[in-house]
């Protein structure tokens, strides 16, 4: 736990900048073809620098002394502009460096021939109640994005699996978001630049996914002088630093949970506790245009569960050196990675311990190349993910050995798609078509994907997209030994459709609706494989916790591929973000359904986490030195199996019924003292202020009016609170 010695140390070490800086955030794109230009330059006038990301977008400090902002990019005319007032978001459109000057500043990103993306900065994450300032809890308030019972970690879209969902950080997927028990994501807040979330319908550069796509991008580091920050919170604290390093920035935190220390004496031995560490490394530095630019970074998250007698242990470490090179209108990207995974269980019997792990060791490498014309671009690229899964490692009683098969394999993939414009870029249409070897299950498969948008006029803008999205098994579902050697993948045919628009300064609206349709989904076969029947679902987190875990942890399991999956909706966002206010609302109607085997011909049952309303409303404002906020959340009940009890034997009617509707009032309070080298802020954000006690889940129980039993309820969670103080260095 962190000290008060060490937080002053903290902020002493902060470097002095000028008077009031903020940051400004932006995305730079072409004025002709509308594309996200990649590597262009933005400089201040006091000679800071940022220099975009693969999507286009920066982010800079700006002060009070520098009056513009500076643009250049290879191929284009050099542009400056007036710094905007306030947060908003910066749209720069270069010319051609033989045409004319445009430049345009508004409210919104550009439009790109692709789904409307959810997106949020680290400040409106800040904002935002209810999300205690972590990454992903943050994303669970977006359209399309279920509700988790009792809080716990998951990203579900369009009523997808958890294992559907890929979590990727600066382009390196990410195998356990959260940590034990889902309160916090393995990304500090402090580090964020953006965070997106795509429910469905990406382009042919991204596979093995079938749900959709979060992605979490790391902000540049400052390279003016050295400077450091941190937080000190009832679960965890954190400190961070950034500066100039080797001719460019480095960006270095790490966290620590304490909630174990602190809860201990109030708890039974036998009580589980968790704790956690999180490090993250990022250096930047080199210009594209030249010998290109290289971003090596490591990232890790060690987790543990502990009382008197068992111990379980998971972590994963993720090193990756993207490099970008640009040549005019091409541009390469190349991403190689390579990463560590173990998860291990150690009982304590007798004074001695023994202990069941398995390590997993994945890499991959990943390339994309693009030429931009004056009628759009072709693109393409090669994406390779491979490992080693180890045998289950053993040690009992000083007995060591390894049991069940080892596991290696090699995914490749292909891809390629042309973006076509139609007078300006009015009118876009983006076909495209992905091919992957699967070396887990040795399949090879297709999929192509149409991405389509239309501007009907300025700041209204229509798009579709429709494909098919194959995911592979994941390693211990193939494994020998528990799972099934002959399992293949499973795919979704995916069709959305939607409009966003910019009502007026500061807002967003937008309205998509969504259908799909998934075969050769892998299920558990029950006891027409010889398999042990399971429970039936009783709501809570019975039935969604293997749905969480199978992918992070490795769970094996035997499947044969006879699941099939259904699902619709539609996702209605409205959204304001200025300097004093933040307001989000986001509304979620869908359907998701399951047939886990049609030869037992049950029909179509509703999946685990079908939510069939999702209503978020969020307002955060600030007044002076304080900003005040609150959100509800109001979300429809999980399907669950009531029980008939009659003598003799209790009958379940399987998925015959929901639990009562989930609400939530969440409030939040923060108070900023600004400093010369930086702001202090103290926050309060108290989940379910109300105390209402939501039913998350059912139970068996039995008094003597109802000997046989009955359904009793499972409470949700009480009162959460959670107080912390930011360290905020300018």
């Amino acid at each position: 736990m962190f000290r008060a010695s060490v937080a002053i140390a903290v902020v002493a070490y902060a470097g002095v900048a000028e008077a009031a800086p903020r940051s400004v955030s932006g995305v730079v794109t072409s004025s002709e073809s509308g594309r996200f230009i990649v590597g262009a330059t933005v400089l201040t006038d006091r000679g800071e620098v940022a220099v975009t990301d693969n999507d286009g977008y920066f982010t800079i400090v700006v002060s009070d002394t520098d009056r513009e902002l500076t643009i250049t990019a290879p191929g284009f005319a050099t542009k400056s502009i007036r710094i905007p007032a306030g947060d908003l978001l910066a749209r720069i459109e270069l010319a051609p460096a033989r045409g004319s000057e445009v430049i345009e500043v508004t409210g919104k990103a550009p439009e790109e021939t692709k789904p409307l993306s959810y997106q949020l900065t680290a400040d409106e994450i800040r904002f935002l109640p209810g999300a205690a300032n972590d990454v992903l809890r943050a994303a669970q308030a977006l359209p399309g994005v279920s509700r988790i019972p009792f809080s716990f970690g998951g990203l579900v879209l369009r009523g997808s699996s958890p294992r559907d969902t890929a979590v990727y950080l600066d382009g390196i997927e990410v195998p356990i978001a959260f940590h034990f028990g889902g309160i916090t994501s393995f990304y500090p807040g402090s580090m964020l630049d953006s965070l997106s979330v795509t429910s469905g319908g990406f382009d042919a550069s991204h596979g093995r996914a079938q749900g959709g796509l979060v992605t979490l991008t790391t902000r540049e580091p400052r390279t003016d002088v050295w400077r450091a920050g941190g937080s000190i919170g009832l679960l965890d604290s954190s400190v961070f630093a950034e500066g100039p390093w080797q001719g460019g920035g480095l960006i270095v935190g790490v966290r620590r949970s304490y909630l174990d220390r602190i809860i201990a004496p109030f708890v039974d031995e036998d009580v589980p506790l968790p704790s956690y560490w999180d490090f993250q490394l990022r250096t930047s530095f080199g210009d594209p245009r030249k010998r290109g630019r290289i971003t090596p970074m490591i990232f890790a998250s060690i987790d543990r569960v502990v009382n008197d007698e068992i111990t379980v242990t998971s972590l994963f470490i993720r090193a990756a050196v993207p490099y970008t090179r640009a040549w005019g209108p091409v541009t390469l990207r190349i991403v190689p990675w390579i990463g560590w995974t173990h998860l291990a269980f150690t009982e304590r019997d007798g004074g001695g311990e023994d202990t069941v792990s398995r390590p997993s060791i994945p890499g991959g490498l990943r390339t994309e190349l693009v030429h931009d014309y004056d009628w759009g671009h072709i693109r393409g690229g090669i994406d390779i993910d491979t490992g080693y899964l180890a045998q289950t490692e053993i040690d009992v009683d000083n007995v060591q050995e390894n049991v069940g098969t080892s596991l290696g394999w090699v995914d490749v993939a292909g891809w390629t798609e042309t973006r076509l414009k139609i007078d300006g870029d009015r009118f876009a249409f983006k076909p495209g078509v992905r091919m992957d070897y699967y070396g887990i299950s040795r399949e090879l498969v297709v999929d192509p994907r149409v991405n389509i948008h239309q501007r009907l006029r300025p700041g209204l803008t229509l798009r579709q997209a429709i494909g098919r999205y194959h995911q592979p098994p994941i390693p211990a579902d193939v494994d020998r030994t528990g799972g099934n050697p002959n399992l293949k993948g499973s795919y979704i045919d995916q069709a959305s459709l939607g409009i966003d628009a910019e009502l007026g300064k500061h807002w967003l609206a937008s309205v998509t609706g969504f259908a799909g349709y998934g075969d050769n989904i892998g299920v558990e076969c029950g006891t027409r494989c010889g398999q042990s029947e399971e429970d039936l679902n009783t709501g809570g987190l019975g039935p969604t916790f293997q749905l969480l875990l199978e992918k992070q942890l490795g769970f094996s399991s035997y499947r044969e591929n006879v699941g099939r999956a259904r699902l619709a909706g539609v996702e209605v966002l409205l959204k304001r973000s200025t300097q004093k206010w933040f307001l989000i609302l986001a509304y979620t109607l869908s359907w998701s359904q399951r047939v886990d085997d049609p030869a037992l011909d049950l029909g179509w049952r509703p999946f685990e986490l079908d939510q069939r309303h999702n209503l978020n409303v969020a307002v955060s404002r600030k007044l002076q030195k304080w900003r005040l906020g609150a959100r509800v959340q109001l979300v429809s009940g999980n399907p669950y199996s009531p029980t008939i009890y009659t003598s003799p034997v209790p009958v379940q009617i399987p998925y015959g019924g929901r639990l009562p509707t989930f609400f939530h009032l969440d409030v939040r309070a923060d108070r900023r003292w600004e400093r010369e080298w930086g702001d202090i802020n103290l926050y309060f954000d108290i989940q379910n202020v109300t105390n209402y006690h939501n039913v998350e889940g059912v139970d068996v129980g039995y008094d003597d009016e109802r000997p046989f039993g009955f359904d009793e309820d499972i409470p949700g969670l009480p009162i959460v609170p959670f107080i912390g103080v930011e360290f905020i260095p300018n």
